[in-house]
């Protein structure tokens, strides 16, 4: 029996050596490999490339379009006040001055079309050759329609009598709301007579300044065209309505 036993023992060791001799052959076929091993694709199949992932913590920078501030033209609707339009806008009101070269803002009227710095007013590329100052001014008075008899209309001083380059006469609206002077008339002691033409002033101060000398008119500029002073001490000047009526009078002091 021995020798049976041992040549079964011979045998089946020939046998697992044989299988795994084999096995060890044939495992490295159609196996993934190491890192630098490509798997072939089936045909037709592309291969995708491998696309490294943005760091933790980032994220992709999103497309971003820059919108330039440009001033846009706004026109001015009945009951509307500098204060009002700024607020509409967000832009101060010394902003809307500046550009749009504004000295009171009382003097806006409806239909002006006022241009409004959206974003503020851009810095000038060159060095100005004028300081602009900026002064506070009292909180602007709305535009109402001009109602007869709402106003009241006074003269309160001359400026530089005798001076013609800075004579002029000062008209103010002491009244609450706003006065149209269309038609009135200034007269002086030599029938020298200047008629207004359509202007109004708002209420509560208001005023305008008539000036002697020639000049371009504005919301609170206007000028006689007269190539001589109109104005001496102890004359008398006379105010007119368009109905010929006599509203106030001033002496020059």
């Amino acid at each position: 029996m021995l020798p049976f036993v041992f040549l079964n023992v011979i045998v089946s060791a020939v046998v697992v050596l044989s299988i795994l001799f084999w096995w060890d052959n044939r495992g490295g076929e159609g196996l993934v490999g190491d890192a630098t091993t490509t798997a072939a694709l089936p045909e037709g199949v592309l291969a995708t490339p491998n696309i490294a992932a943005p760091p933790s913590g980032t994220t992709p920078p999103e497309a971003t379009t820059a919108t330039a501030d440009e001033p846009v033209l706004h026109t001015v609707q009945a009951g509307e006040t500098l204060n009002i339009i700024s607020q509409q806008y967000d832009v101060s009101i010394d902003d809307i001055m500046a550009v749009n070269g504004m000295d009171n803002p009382n003097f806006i009227a409806v239909g002006q079309q006022l241009t409004i710095p959206i974003g503020g007013i851009p810095e000038p590329t060159a060095a100005p050759t004028e300081a602009v100052v900026v002064v506070a001014l009292p909180s602007p008075i709305p535009t109402e329609p001009a109602a007869a008899g709402g106003g009241v209309i006074g003269v309160t001083g001359i400026i530089d009598p005798g001076i013609l380059e800075t004579e002029a006469v000062q008209l103010v609206n002491s009244g609450a709301q706003q006065q149209s002077i269309q038609g009135w008339k200034v007269r002086d002691e030599d029938n020298n007579v200047y008629t207004f033409g359509d202007v109004s002033i708002f209420g509560d101060g208001a005023g305008v300044l008539l000036h002697t000398r020639a000049g371009d008119d504005t919301f609170s500029d206007l000028h006689w065209g007269l190539a001589e002073p109109a104005w001496r001490s102890g004359e008398t000047l006379t105010l007119w309505d368009a109905g010929e009526q006599v509203v106030a009078t001033f002496v020059v002091p």
